[in-house]
């Protein structure tokens, strides 16, 4: 065991502290300054700026714009996709939004895809009953991260925090109030580069952390996708909701020199089909006979992981042959040159693939605007549960919740800007051990694999109340050595994620033993039907200790 420098930094004070450098967290900075160009923001990632899940969406952003599209059609084609566990009052307040977030994301310059009539031109995807992909090229969360970034690098009043890592919200209880849970303060934050953790302090914080695909061992995700933000609301006092339903996208290219790569659904909206591995024959009709290979996500991706499992190999095959290397090359260059340096010729080649931890339904309940049970914290992006995914989420809707609930939040969270919240104590500064164990945290961080193995098996697009149970149990052991650890040692980024992740894992195992049924991203195989009498399912941590939470 070896000594290091007590982990206690310092303690600041700002207006606004937003958490996540994705398009949801972005565009709020930007949308605020709207409002107040005068507010002192800090925006913390915990690598470098624009590393997050937006950045790897390639499909695009949904609305409507086409003329023979309606936003009742939108609007139905979500109800559907979320199998009848929408809020609806959610989904038709954010779609009706989607054409002016669309004029939003004008102002920045991105280069969607047009026409030759300078039109938008919009592609489809599974689920849609229309063409009303609004993308640039196969890569439009990178041109929607990287404008909104050249914005944000500009403006003097963003303070941008590149690794670090918010630990924890501080909070404070008001035993007197009964119209909500508790008020945030701020959030402990770690700087990687001292080792050391600040306390933030601001009028309101932001979650835009986004989803959790790393509590699986097979995900789209980028490697920041650990559920910090629903672990660190849940440990606070916030309801969350719907976690077992986590989405799976069904083509995560399968290949062992290029891992976590997606091949966007839009491949498929091009006419691409898919093929079982071992007879190169067409599969999903017998799935799907009206959408066959354009239905819905959870459908063709427990159809996969079906064939998988009758099949001597671990993929499916997506064939889009049909179209020319042109075509392929224009519309989708970026999964065309991946695919290349790997010897793939989608103009030819099939391309072998399997489902992947894709996008978390659920999260931490918000309304409308963003607003979460603690007074000052907001909940935007993959991290919040608007109501809007239902059970699944239809393609493409990700972004477009993103940029709408950003500039709700933005417009919400002006009256806490307006009015500073009082302090009952003082606030502690972190008090962390002083000492680091460096073998017993390389022991603990073993169990980033085992976790993730167990999920993928026992908690991912097939499940048994069985395999749940096991899986709990081990969950929760793992559980109690890891918070042993971090409330007797230093701790580090990796320490922080692994935390987050075990809880999220306990969460979607839970919510999932208690949805004796299936529907949407959630599948049991020993109830296999829907419930008449579904609905959301919401957690509560027992009340906190709101000024202890570490």
């Amino acid at each position: 065991m070896s000594a290091c420098a007590s982990q206690q930094g310092e303690t600041f004070e700002i207006d606004v502290l937003v958490i996540g450098s994705g398009i949801a967290g972005l565009h709020y900075c930007l949308e605020l300054l709207k409002y107040n160009p005068k507010t002192r923001i800090t925006l913390i990632t915990k690598t470098v700026l624009g590393e997050c899940n937006s950045r790897y969406a390639q499909g695009g952003i949904a609305s409507v714009l086409g003329p023979d599209d309606s936003i009742a059609s939108h609007i139905q084609d979500t109800l559907n996709a979320g199998d009848d566990l929408c809020y609806r009052p959610s989904v038709e307040s954010i779609i009706q939004q989607g054409p002016h977030a669309i004029e939003q994301l004008k102002h920045y310059a991105i280069p969607f895809t047009q026409t030759h009539a300078e039109q938008y031109a919009l592609g489809h995807e599974g689920g849609h009953s229309h063409r009303r992909i609004v993308h640039a090229g196969d890569q439009t969360g990178l041109s929607i991260t990287q404008s909104l970034l050249a914005k944000i690098y500009k403006h003097p009043q963003i303070q941008c925090l590149e690794n670090s890592t918010a630990v924890n919200l501080i909070t404070q209880y008001h035993p007197h109030r009964i119209d909500h849970q508790g008020e945030v303060l701020g959030a402990y934050i770690l700087d990687s580069t001292c080792n050391k953790i600040h306390a933030y302090l601001s009028r309101c914080v932001v979650l835009a952390t986004g989803g959790a695909g790393k509590t699986y061992r097979y995900t789209s995700n980028s490697m920041v996708a650990t559920g910090d933000g629903v672990a660190m609301a849940y440990r606070a006092g916030a309801r969350v909701g719907n976690m077992e339903f986590y989405q799976f996208h069904p083509t995560l290219l399968h290949h062992h020199e290029v891992t976590n790569f997606l091949i966007s659904e839009a491949v498929r909206g091009e006419g691409g089909v898919l093929l079982n591995a071992d007879t190169h024959t067409r599969f999903m009709k017998q799935y799907a006979p009206e959408q066959q290979d354009l239905a819905t996500r959870d459908i063709v991706a427990r159809a996969i992981f079906n064939e998988i499992e009758q099949s001597d190999n671990q993929f499916v095959y997506l064939d889009i042959t049909h179209q020319s290397q042109a075509f392929l090359k224009k519309r989708f260059p970026q999964i065309y040159a991946t695919l290349a340096s790997i010897d793939i010729n989608m103009a030819e080649d099939l391309i072998p693939v399997v489902p992947a931890a894709h996008y978390q339904c659920g999260g931490v309940l918000t309304n409308t605007q963003g607003q979460t049970d603690l007074e000052r914290l907001y909940a935007i992006g993959e991290v919040a549960f608007t109501g809007l995914h239902g059970a699944n989420r239809l393609a493409s809707n990700s972004l477009l919740e993103a940029v709408v609930m950003a500039s709700n939040a933005a417009r919400a969270s002006q009256t806490n800007l307006a009015t500073p919240w009082q302090l009952k104590h003082s606030i502690p500064r972190w008090n962390s051990p002083t000492q680091v164990n460096n073998r017993r945290a390389g022991q603990i961080n073993t169990h980033w694999r085992g976790l993730r193995g167990e999920m993928m098996s026992y908690a991912g697009i097939v499940r048994t109340e069985a395999g749940l149970n096991d899986l709990l149990q081990l969950i929760q052991q793992r559980k109690k050595i890891i918070e042993d650890y971090y409330w007797t040692h230093a701790i580090t980024r990796d320490f922080i994620e692994l935390r987050n992740i075990v809880l999220n894992a306990e969460l979607i195992v839970s919510a999932a033993l208690v949805r004796r049924e299936s529907r949407g991203g959630h599948y049991r195989d020993d109830y296999p039907y829907k419930s008449p009498t579904a609905q959301e399912s919401i957690t509560r941590l027992n009340a906190p200790n709101w000024m202890d939470i570490k």
